[in-house]
């Protein structure tokens, strides 16, 4: 009984501390600090100061010419195809050794 204990324990542990490695290293988890959620009362929202005097005059804005519109488009379409080819390529990477085992599972004696 124990040594099935101490094995959940550890189970439970490693996944707790593990699944941290597939977060981003700016997250910081803490199961000491529990997280407090702050409100502010309706009539406070409108308390702050709007500003409206933004210079927009670094920012240039034209249409595209035809040319430069295909140009962009055939380039989002190599990479839509290369992205396509990538996830198609994993997914039976993946399948492979799955339908492999069920084939073994299957047609085995």
């Amino acid at each position: 009984m124990t040594h099935a204990t101490v094995r959940l324990l550890l189970t439970f542990l490693t996944l707790i501390y593990g699944c941290s490695a597939f977060t981003h290293p700016a997250v910081k988890h803490s199961l000491s600090k529990p997280t407090t959620v702050t409100t502010r009362s309706p009539t406070f929202i409108g308390a702050k100061k709007k500003n409206d005097d933004y210079d927009f005059s670094d920012i240039e804005t034209r249409d595209m010419t035809r040319e430069e519109m295909l140009a962009v488009n055939a380039q989002n379409e190599k990479t839509m195809n290369m992205e396509l080819t990538v996830m198609t390529g994993f997914s039976v990477l993946i399948s492979v050794p799955i339908l492999y085992l069920c084939w073994v599972a299957f047609y085995s004696d």
